[in-house]
């Protein structure tokens, strides 16, 4: 068992490669964690500051900066005590409380077992690790906690250990840090498949001195050929991870290691990249390579910035009676990056060790996580350019259970609701994030926690579509108004009958609707009786028609004449040929006008949008559309002739309280020759955010949208909106 970490080693080792560091600070740091954690055990039964001294061991495998020391040994500080930020920052630098809250953010990633999940948990990970050293730290802490898994309950084991291999190993392979991911893997493997790994790792076991004499072996023969032909390298030799050889039998349907070829591997390390393909014809010309498994990954590096030539040889060494073993040809700093990824950046230069600077285009890794600039000066400026910024236009938030939401940036409450289930956003009436109550237009931010209100009497609202911005939810609630609440449809429907069928002094209709059978030539069912009273009743089937068709056409004729004539009296001054309807100011729409109430130029009339009938036109009063129905299929139409085709508009600017900000408004509507009949200024109180509403005369649909667009180009506006 490894000796135990202790403050002392950790600044020697950080000496070791930061000869200037601020002893006191790192002592100070460790003794404030300490004090914070007082009294509190681990399961293993070791004082809990040993933890964090454990992780800032792990940590300077990766020859971190002063500051993720710092923050390493405070790392649970904020989570698990009651230290606050503040109190932090009194006793160290500002540079250490974005490491903290960051890792304080990460602690509420959770990999449930839901695999739809896993990509969002990778993605959310990264964004909201707005500095790389913060995944560094995340890593340390959780290779510590698998190496202690064993002292915790098997359930909670069996969880941790899932979520490692399905988020943490990932990253830490993406990253390019497989010393951290293989072990990783390897832990976690240890307590998913315990059978599993106790059989491969007693194989292994039996025949590692075999293997490490052929390794021995190996090298020297290769080390003496390279000599031969003026190559200086170093030769290193490595037996196969567990996991690795249990993925590997799994793919290829193998029972026994003994079955697989590449299970030894040598590192071959050289000076240039010139000398690594040197090295690969001189051992090319010795040993036969093994057909395809030669790769370049100099010449066309992995996404991690991993470069080697990889190539595989038989006959290399009399012991492997001529089975295939694996050599891998990489310079110094490739080597180096082949070990700690990212991390290998830090490396300071010293005597005997090396400096390296990978250019951008070596180091990319889902669209370029990590931007490495070029002979960066020092750690400062390295760390600088690793900030994570490539999900700029996506968000990533949580459920109160701790379950993740991929969502575009400048989602809304509103999108959240729609994005877990179309019923909680039917039924949202508010909502919380990080416990606070929030409007439901509000923007949401990476890492928060939202909690849905919800009503039964809570239904969608029309202004919910102006700020939504997944096409989810916007479907979703249009859907909602569509289909919205057929049964009164229905009975709108059956009044419009009733209705007629009572002027022509005829039965009502009954319970199974049977006048209605008539009115198709062959019998329709109860069910499409009730779907005529529907489009009865949404206006996309005149109800006349009907009436026409279910009754004889001598009882009707009479009294559609006296209908007929009343609207042309009605009508008397402004002909139905001279007069057009606008639909929200704009010409061209297919409309009808409705026969229950019977508008005309001369009444104010609202729209009623139709299925596949285009909009029936109502009086704004009729009593049949408002007992019948509510605004959700309803829109705003006005009659235009030839002598006045101009309609209101009020417009809802929300907009911060400004000097000169009504004197800009105004300018728009004067730029544009359009009058502002009413103005009305609304002030939230205890703050600088208002509303103002405008009410103005315009022509069409297009100028209205220059209004807007105009409107909220002014400085301090943040949305223009028309209302009712």
């Amino acid at each position: 068992m490894s000796k135990k970490a202790n403050i002392s080693d950790i600044i020697k080792g950080a000496k070791k490669y930061l000869p200037n560091i601020n002893e006191e600070r790192v002592k100070r740091a460790y003794e404030f964690a300490k004090k914070a954690h007082a009294g509190v055990k681990r399961a293993s039964g070791d004082s809990y500051i040993q933890h964090p001294l454990e992780v800032t061991k792990i940590l300077l495998d990766l020859k971190p900066d002063e500051d993720s020391i710092v923050a390493s040994l405070l790392h649970d500080v904020l989570e698990d005590t009651g230290i606050t930020a503040e109190d932090l920052r009194k006793q160290f630098n500002d540079n250490v409380i974005p490491l903290l809250k960051g890792m304080e953010k990460l602690g509420t990633v959770y990999y449930r077992g839901r695999e739809r999940q896993v990509e969002n948990l990778r993605k959310m990970f990264l964004a909201m690790s707005h500095d790389i050293r913060v995944i560094l730290i995340k890593l340390a802490d959780r290779l510590h906690n698998m190496r202690t898994l064993g002292y915790i309950p098997e359930i909670k084991r069996k969880r941790i250990a899932e979520e490692t291999l399905t988020i943490y190993s990932p990253i830490a392979a993406r990253l390019g840090i497989y010393r951290i991911k293989n072990e990783l893997d390897d832990l976690a493997f240890k307590h998913l498949f315990p059978d599993d790994y106790k059989r491969i790792y007693d194989e292994l076991h039996e025949t590692t001195g075999k293997q490490k004499n052929i390794i021995n072996k190996s090298k020297a023969i290769l080390l003496k050929t390279l000599k031969e032909n003026g190559i200086k390298a170093e030769i290193e030799g490595r037996i196969k991870h567990l996991y690795s050889i249990h993925k590997k039998l799994k793919r290829k349907n193998k029972n026994y290691i003994s079955e697989l070829y590449d299970i030894l591997a040598l590192r071959i390390v050289v000076e240039d990249e010139s000398q690594c393909y040197q090295t690969l014809g001189i051992i090319h010309k010795n040993w036969t390579p093994l057909a395809r498994r030669f790769k370049d990954y100099i010449a066309n590096a992995k996404d991690n910035g991993y470069q080697s030539l990889h190539t595989t040889l038989i006959g290399l060494c009399s012991k492997l009676h001529n089975q295939p073993i694996e050599v891998q040809i990489r310079t110094h700093d490739m080597n180096l990056v082949a070990k700690y990824g990212v991390a290998a950046h830090w490396q300071y230069k010293e005597k005997g060790g090396y400096s390296i600077a990978i250019p951008e285009e070596k180091l990319k890794w889902i669209q370029n996580l990590v931007n490495v600039h070029e002979n960066l000066k020092n750690n400062a400026e390295f760390i600088e350019s690793l900030n994570v910024d490539i999900f700029h236009d996506r968000i990533f938030v949580l459920t109160p259970k701790g379950d993740v939401l991929d969502l575009p940036k400048d989602a809304t409450p509103i999108d959240f609701a729609y994005g877990i289930h179309t019923d909680l956003g039917h039924k949202c009436k508010g909502a919380k994030v990080n416990g606070k109550i929030v409007p439901l237009d509000d923007k949401l931010k990476n890492g928060e926690v939202i909690e849905i209100l919800t009503s039964n009497i809570a239904q969608p609202n029309r202004y919910w579509l102006s700020f939504v911005m997944t096409a989810h939810a916007k479907n979703r609630i249009k859907q909602w108004f569509n289909s919205q609440d057929r049964d009164q449809l229905i009975k709108m429907g059956k009044d419009l009958v009733n209705k007629h069928l009572k002027r022509f002094n005829q039965p009502l209709l009954d319970p199974d609707l049977s006048v209605l059978k008539k009115y198709s030539e062959k019998r329709i069912s109860v069910r499409e009786r009730e779907e005529l009273l529907e489009n009865i009743g949404n206006g996309s089937v005149d109800v006349m028609s009907v009436i026409k068709k279910i009754l004889p056409e001598s009882t009707t004729m009479k009294e559609t004449s006296k209908k007929v004539l009343a609207h042309e009296v009605l009508t008397e001054g402004v002909k139905l040929e001279d007069a057009e309807v606008l639909i929200t100011g704009e010409k061209g729409y297919k409309t009808q006008i409705a026969t229950c109430c019977m508008p005309t130029p001369n009444d104010e009339i609202v729209g009623y949008v139709t299925r596949g009938r285009g909009v029936t036109i109502h009086k704004k009063n009729c009593k049949v559309l408002i007992r019948g129905h509510g605004d959700a299929r309803l829109i705003r139409a006005s009659w235009s002739t030839k002598t006045e085709s101009k309609y209101e508009v009020k417009l809802s600017l929300k907009r911060q309280s400004r000097i000169g900000m009504l004197r800009d408004m105004a300018d728009v509507f004067a730029t544009l020759q359009l009058p502002i009949l009413d103005i009305q200024n609304i002030r939230h109180k205890d703050s600088d955010i208002g509303e103002t509403i405008i009410t103005s005369s315009l022509d069409n649909i297009e100028t209205l949208n220059k209004v807007i667009h105009k409107l909220e180009s002014i400085p301090g506006i943040f949305s223009v909106k028309e209302i009712d």
